[in-house]
């Protein structure tokens, strides 16, 4: 028997899109719906509040890999019995407050952000709902625990998309964002698209974008305005140090932004250095 998935009632999609939402604000520098959304995350997220702790079950079952069958077991176990022992009621209203808020502030495109592990989370679902069926419910539990057993997961949990996806994708992305820089877009692109390989191809980018943009800053500590600026030697060091410290083989999406606020600052120094 084949159950329709309710996204809106998802309380991890919910967050996870308004997440993502939160990036795109503040990357469009849209102060005023950065702060509705984080607004809604605030008020309705917290780790207290009852889609936060709803929202722990969910992490709980999809944020690992790698364990033995027994602490797998264990893990779903006690996430079944932190979940039953929420209100449903008030995960619902809760739920409906969300939703509100997001059609109102927001707009219901919100609904449609592309999240990487869709799949996981509405299997995590069903075996949490107790109105599906029970073998229904034990053969997603047995997939879960399948997913927390592998050593080689990815954060990737859907099977690869066609090339015309991604391409309608990254099309949808180029027009939303044509006011980005070009190396910016690539980077988001590869990003977005990454799921498609693995995160191959955008590992690599970001190595070669993180050197490029490394010997960029470094050559700035040669210019005269910079040299002779103890206070500007000092704040240049401390950006290559950032860039030391990030690992491509695990960017977050802060870590995504730090890059594009340094992809800026290149661009900016290189315009006004060919000006000189």
């Amino acid at each position: 028997m084949k159950v329709k998935h309710n996204k809106k009632r998802n309380t991890a999609f919910l967050f996870e899109a308004l997440v993502r939402e939160l990036t795109k604000s503040v990357i469009e520098k849209d102060k005023d719906r950065t702060a509705k959304v984080k607004n809604i995350l605030k008020e309705h997220f917290q780790s207290s509040s009852i889609l936060g702790k709803e929202l722990d079950c969910y992490q709980a079952l999809s944020e690992e890999s790698g364990l033995d069958q027994y602490t797998a077991e264990k893990l779903v176990f006690r996430a079944k019995k932190a979940y039953d022992d929420l209100d449903q009621k008030k995960v619902f209203e809760a739920q409906s407050s969300v939703i509100s808020k997001i059609n109102k502030l927001l707009g219901k495109e919100v609904y449609n952000t592309f999240i990487p592990n869709y799949q996981s989370l509405a299997s995590i679902t069903q075996i949490f709902n107790e109105k599906i069926p029970v073998k229904t419910r034990v053969l997603m539990e047995q997939k879960v625990i399948e997913k927390l057993t592998d050593s080689e997961r990815t954060t990737e949990d859907v099977k690869p998309i066609d090339s015309l996806v991604v391409k309608s994708f990254t099309d949808t992305f180029n027009n939303t964002y044509s006011d980005l820089l070009e190396e910016q877009k690539e980077l988001l692109t590869k990003y977005i698209t990454s799921f498609d390989n693995n995160g191959v191809e955008f590992r690599l980018f970001a190595g070669r974008e993180l050197q490029r943009l490394y010997g960029c800053i470094e050559e700035s500590l040669t210019l005269k305005e910079v040299s002779e600026d103890p206070e500007m030697i000092e704040n240049t060091k401390r950006v290559l140090d950032k860039i030391n410290e990030l690992n491509v083989s695990k960017l977050s999406e802060k870590d995504i932004l730090k890059v594009l606020k340094l992809q800026n600052l290149v661009s900016e120094y290189t315009k006004d250095a060919n000006q000189d």
